[in-house]
This record gives structure tokens, C-alpha cells and sequence, in this order.
């Protein structure tokens, strides 16, 4: 009797095909990553010309400073008008983001998701455009809040024309501790 080897032998070069292509994604996402930051320079490195020591600073429990996207959104919602020119979606994002002013003075953005609803103009293409066009208004608005932070653009299919929801993720700093302290 004759051994078949068709199904079989494709099934097991499907399962290799697959093996190699997992593979070959891994290592992609491997070199797709950033480098590690350079280590901080100790305060002291550089050698002081002065004959009389000065008093050193009392030592600081942080080694180094740390900054990062926070993990709770401040969210915002307001309406405008999605027919608007942009000059005038301008005004009223302003507008609508001075009524937040205390939950955004002092802070920057470091990443903004916008859900715009553009009703029938344009099905969910108008409600992510409206999102686009909104996204652009608070940079001009407010570049030193908005003006480096990364916006997506999304639909919200539940909201009535023009409603805007924002979820907008401040930058944080901290302090990474030495490991004395």
C-alpha cells in the first residue's frame, strides 16, 4: 500500500510557515524599539578650578527624574458646531476649554483621545474628522497644554451631532530612588 502524503505534508510546512513568520515579527518588534536613555551624568564629574571647597548639597533621595504619561484620563465633553470653519471651531473649542481652565493650568497633555460625532454628515469618516479638526484646534488654542501631545481620532457612534468627549492623559513626573533611601 501507498502512503499519501498530501494533506499532511502541507499541514506540517503551514505549521513551519507560521513558526518562521512569528519569528521574523519578533525580531522586527525587537529592533523597533527605542534604545535604553543614557545614564545620568553624577553632579559632581566635572573637577572644580576653586582653591576652597565649597559645601556639597545635602544628597537628593532621587537618582534620577522620571517622567511619564499618566494612567487616569481627565475627561472632557462639550459641543460645537461640525459645519464650522476652522477659524470659528477654534473659537469655540477655546471657548469651551476656558469653562476647564482649573483642571488644566500648570499641567501638558501627553496624550488626548478625541470621540467626535458628526451625525449623518459623512457616517463615522465625519464624526473622526470632526475629532481631526478639534485635535488640531487645541494645539493652536492652547499650543503649551496641547501642542506636543500625541491626539487619535475617533467616532462616537452613541452621541448626538456635534458632541465632543475628550480623555486627556497628562504628563507626570517623579523620582526614581537611589537605592539607599
Amino acid at each position: 500500500m501507498i502512503a499519501r502524503r498530501g494533506p499532511t505534508a502541507s499541514l506540517l510546512l503551514a505549521g513551519w510557515l507560521f513558526a518562521d513568520l512569528l519569528l521574523g515579527l519578533t525580531i522586527i518588534m525587537l529592533g523597533a524599539q527605542a534604545p535604553p536613555p543614557a545614564p545620568p551624568k553624577p553632579l559632581g564629574a566635572k573637577a572644580s578650578a576653586s582653591a576652597s571647597p565649597s559645601p556639597s548639597p545635602s544628597p537628593s533621595p532621587c537618582a534620577t527624574r522620571v517622567a511619564g504619561v499618566g494612567a487616569k484620563a481627565t475627561k472632557i465633553s462639550f459641543s460645537v458646531s461640525p459645519g464650522a470653519s476652522d477659524v470659528r471651531l477654534t473659537r469655540q473649542v477655546k471657548t469651551e476649554l476656558r469653562k476647564h481652565r482649573s483642571r488644566l493650568v500648570g499641567k501638558h497633555a501627553g496624550m488626548v483621545l478625541t470621540f467626535g460625532a458628526a451625525g449623518g454628515a459623512g457616517g463615522a469618516g465625519g464624526g473622526v474628522q470632526l475629532a481631526s479638526r478639534v485635535n488640531k484646534a487645541i494645539s493652536t488654542a492652547f499650543p503649551g497644554i496641547f501642542g506636543t501631545a500625541a491626539t487619535r481620532n475617533f467616532h462616537d457612534l452613541a452621541a448626538p451631532p456635534g458632541s465632543i468627549s475628550m480623555e486627556i492623559y497628562f504628563v507626570t513626573s517623579g523620582c526614581a530612588r537611589t537605592s539607599e533611601s
